[in-house]
């Protein structure tokens, strides 16, 4: 199994120091093999395929040694694996700026006339162009001082960004209240909460997703919303603010000595988007599409409100008229409920976690021809973590790779949804082969004593998307490990599993693939509940894309310019969140302190978000004409999209699968506008 899985988590902390100083010294000897070959004598198979094959080695063991720092029950595990992480990417950082190296791939280009002329295939080619890129963007043209300042300047915010994503990860933050305040909630959910011994009859909510989504959206007491709204907002206030706002200086001078106008120009030079010119106009032209069905849709909410408010005999007089950020979703479900006769109460009775999983997994396995078997998970990290094989079933159910899934919630694990590539898969053209292993972690409400783990139809949706990460790695089929699985471009990484979401509305896998009661499995989603739940997809929709141009734009705007323009990160979020949301956070707080993605890969991208979605919905309109489950198509989504990875530019793969160039009209259809 270890020969497959190429993973191997330390045993202690002494361990954990003395493999990562072991790994850097073996890199360093590997290194110091391919800078010394003679210049004459350079060929691609010696430096830059060597390069790839020191490459895996090294990212094997390094996610072996960093990666239960998301996952541990262990405290001293997590604090250690932090470490070790901090340590590597200062190591990398240094190694990705080393002169002698990037001359020895300068010289194996000139001593080969660039390939021009030689029978290196297209993904070949693409490595070394991207090999170059890569030291490029690391500030190799640079003189020597600038070079050791854009080090230090990297190596800082590394640092920082493992401290950003540690203090959201270690937040114990929980706030008591009474039955009476946390009324409206289902009672199945409360008893999920853990209990106040202190004060008899309370329960504490943290801040994690399964406590906070559902107070949200069922509290009838806004005070109780409000406090839980307010807390949230400022989780990691005091220890972030800072993290974030140097982060962000440092950035703007990273991208100076580069010779870029900003952080955000900076990224985006490298991405399918091409500028930040771009991403700026395609997020006002969303915002200014949007904007108008806000308004309206907000109007709605507030007259909604102010209906129950005098139902409730209160008094037309003394009335507040103002629409809070905390209404938001408490009034979005009312008006789901009472619009569309959607309960998600009695909509999760028919989403029983044991249901669910098989669903999603009998719905890619039949899409994908391929086959899923639990496996005795190696080198678990936790009781309740599963390990899977994956087999091509159109190819005499030969490996693909293993994944591992672990999802519900607990003290110091990652606080969301994510999956991480722990492993390349990769074939080269001698033959040697690594399988892909993936390890899918989320926060699913967990089963109470007295009812099962039933997920909302949010959470399903979560399911189906981070699992389409996951196949995004297990289908790979490219020679190198630079282009496994999901390392494409960052605004298209999220196209496949966006296109996954879309499956969860429709009628047939909602009814009979995804869902059985409970209590009884044989019966499922009634017709006409699942016909309402489609037809209410689109609700208030327009709130919602600008809540997630707010995020783009408060990333973006953190990233372009001069950070010395804003005063700090909490009044522009409040003033973003104002003019663009239109419906502000409370003062007070500063969500961008906890906003992981900003300091977790996508900053200055979050506009990839909905770019992407561009695309997603692009493809689902193949799917839709041609039918949901049509295995022809799936077997060119995994092999025309999933399978290349990174090994082209995601413009050409979006286009091959298309047979043109995608656009906004389709993802402007599905939202209804």
């Amino acid at each position: 199994m270890e020969e497959l899985i190429k993973l191997n988590f330390p045993k202690s902390v002494e361990e954990y120091k003395k493999q990562s100083e072991e790994l850097m010294e073996t890199y360093d000897k590997g290194l110091k093999e391919i800078i010394e070959i003679p210049k004459e004598k350079r060929t691609f198979a010696n430096t830059f395929e060597a390069t790839d094959k020191l490459d895996v080695k090294f990212r094997n063991i390094e996610s072996s040694l960093t990666f239960l720092a998301n996952a541990s029950t262990d405290e001293k595990v997590r604090d250690v694996a932090n470490e070790v992480e901090a340590t590597l990417s200062k190591y990398s950082i240094a190694t990705s700026m080393r002169e002698d190296l990037y001359q020895a791939y300068v010289d194996c280009c000139k001593q080969n006339n660039d390939f021009k002329e030689s029978d290196l295939s297209k993904e070949q080619l693409r490595y070394v162009s991207k090999t170059l890129e890569g030291f490029e963007k690391n500030g190799l043209q640079l003189p020597k001082e600038k070079r050791e300042k854009l080090k230090e300047i990297m190596t800082k915010i590394s640092d920082n960004s493992i401290k950003f994503s540690k203090n959201i990860a270690d937040d114990k933050t929980k706030l008591s209240f009474s039955m009476e305040q946390l009324n409206g909630i289902p009672k199945e959910t409360i008893e999920s909460f853990e209990k106040d011994e202190s004060k008899p009859g309370n329960y504490f909510i943290s801040l994690k997703y399964p406590d906070v989504i559902p107070t949200m959206k069922y509290c009838t007491v806004a005070e109780t919303r409000k406090a839980v709204e307010f807390a949230n907002g400022s989780k990691c206030i005091k220890e972030n603010t800072p993290i974030l706002e140097e982060t962000c200086k440092l950035r703007f001078e990273a991208a100076q000595l580069l010779g870029f106008k900003d952080w955000a120009s900076y990224k985006s030079n490298y991405l399918m988007v091409k500028s930040n010119d771009n991403i700026q106009s395609f997020e006002e032209r969303m915002r200014k599409l949007l904007t108008p069905h806000a308004v309206t849709e907000y109007d709605r909410l507030k007259q909604l409100k102010k209906k129950i408010y005098l139902e409730k005999g209160g008094n037309p007089e003394t009335y507040d008229d103002h629409y809070y950020s905390y209404d938001n979703a408490f009034y979005n479900n009312v008006m789901l409920v009472q619009d569309y006769q959607v309960d998600n109460n009695l909509v999760k009775e028919y989403f029983p976690f044991e249901v669910v999983i098989k669903g999603i997994f009998n719905c890619y396995q039949e899409l994908l021809n391929v086959k899923f078997t639990e496996v005795p998970a190696y080198q678990p990290w936790h009781e309740e973590v599963k390990m899977y094989s994956c087999v091509d079933t159109a190819d005499s159910n030969k490996l693909l790779g293993h994944f591992y899934i672990d999802l519900f919630p607990r003290e110091g694990k990652y606080s969301h949804a994510a999956v991480w590539p722990l492993i390349p898969g990769y074939e080269r053209a001698d033959g040697e082969k690594q399988y892909p292993v993936a390890a899918m972690l989320c926060n699913f409400t967990k089963p109470t004593p007295t009812t099962p783990s039933l997920l909302t139809h949010d959470e399903v949706v979560t399911f189906f998307h981070e699992f389409g990460h996951v196949m995004h790695n297990m289908s790979t089929k490219v020679h190198y490990s630079m282009f496994s699985g999901t390392s494409v471009e960052r605004d298209f990484v999220e196209c496949p599993s966006q296109l996954f979401e879309f499956w969860c509305w429709n009628k047939d896998v909602l009814v009979n693939k995804l869902s059985g009661h409970y209590k009884d499995h044989s019966k499922k989603l009634p017709t006409d509940l699942v016909e309402r739940m489609i037809a209410a997809k689109n609700l208030n929709v327009a709130i919602f894309y600008l809540r997630q141009i707010q995020l783009a734009l408060f990333d973006n705007a953190i990233h372009s310019g001069n950070p010395a323009n804003f005063t700090n990160t909490a009044d522009l979020y409040h003033r973003i969140a104002t003019d663009v949301a239109l419906n502000p956070n409370q003062k007070g707080t500063n969500p961008g302190c906890s906003f992981g993605h900003l300091l977790g890969g996508y900053d200055a991208q979050y506009y990839s978000y909905l770019y992407s979605e561009c695309f997603s919905a692009s493809i689902f309109e193949i799917f839709d004409k041609h039918g949901v489950m049509n295995k022809e198509l799936g077997a060119r989504l995994r092999n025309q999209v999933l399978a290349v990875g990174g090994s082209q530019p995601s413009s050409e793969t979006i286009e091959n699968f298309l047979g043109s160039k995608p656009n906004e009209a389709a993802f402007l259809k599905t939202i209804g506008l």
